[in-house]
């Protein structure tokens, strides 16, 4: 019997190990992936014209938020929010969850739209001596990822667009170079940069997601606190957060009736 201990042991060890490498180590690097390609394409934008910006932690009172990367150009800033997928992408602009489809099977994950929208509030909250700043949400899918049946009107696209979507869409200048320095002066100084505040906005991320159905039925935006009214839009009906246009949060309509 005693001679069986340390081979159970090394069993547990072993599957422990399995278990926090599959959860937490292959997720990360695999985000990280993801990102760094989004890094290599951005430094192709010429730094004369384009302030670029990467994994920016914001925190507006207890709660914080992690941004992958900003462009601040002079028409305003791109808020680029990254997933690194393959599959087949199935998803709606006001749905909680989309799908990804991999051998078959599907597996939800959040709508990195709404995500995104967290993304500008923080912002706007963060940089509102600039009241008139405009803000471009980008959500860029890597890896092999296929687009396959995804609704949207926020720009959803594929890492090699991203250059050319950018370029597009930065057409009517409001800001001077000087201050789109001051902009990214100011992000710099109040971004959040030790391990341990970022450990914290993990943790937080992990007890949101677990009260967010609970918020939502209640009537509660998780976002800001606001009430989550009912509204009728192109693709149908949806809950809204009653502070639009300053939080732009939503959920569908069927998903909490």
């Amino acid at each position: 019997m005693d001679s069986q201990l340390p081979l159970f042991i090394l069993v547990f060890l072993f599957f422990g190990i399995y278990i926090y490498l599959k959860t937490v180590v292959f997720p990360k690097v695999k985000g990280g992936m993801g990102e760094l390609e989004v890094s290599l394409r951005l430094r192709r934008l010429n730094k004369k014209k384009y302030i670029v910006l990467s994994n920016i932690l914001l925190k507006v009172g207890d709660s914080t938020t992690q941004i992958d990367h900003l462009v601040i150009s002079k028409s305003g800033i791109f808020v680029i929010e990254t997933k690194n997928y393959k599959g087949w992408i199935h998803g709606h602009e006001n749905s909680e969850y989309w799908k990804q489809t991999l051998y078959r099977k599907q597996y939800p994950f959040k709508n990195p739209i709404n995500q995104n929208k967290v993304h500008v509030y923080f912002l706007k909250k963060s940089l509102q001596e600039y009241p008139h700043l405009n803000f471009y949400p980008l959500v860029v899918f890597t890896g092999r990822a296929v687009l396959k049946n995804v609704k949207n009107w926020t720009p959803v696209i594929y890492a090699h667009q991203l250059i050319k979507t950018i370029r597009q869409q930065d057409e009517e200048p409001i800001l001077t170079y000087e201050q789109m320095k001051s902009i990214s002066s100011r992000l710099d100084k109040i971004k959040l940069l030790g391990g341990k505040e970022r450990r914290g906005h993990v943790r937080r991320i992990r007890k949101r997601s677990k009260e967010n159905n609970k918020n939502s039925v209640s009537g509660a935006c998780p976002v800001c606190g606001g009430s989550l009214v009912k509204r009728q839009g192109r693709y149908g009906g949806f809950y809204g957060c009653s502070n639009f246009p300053r939080c732009t949060y939503t959920i569908n309509l069927g998903e909490n009736s």
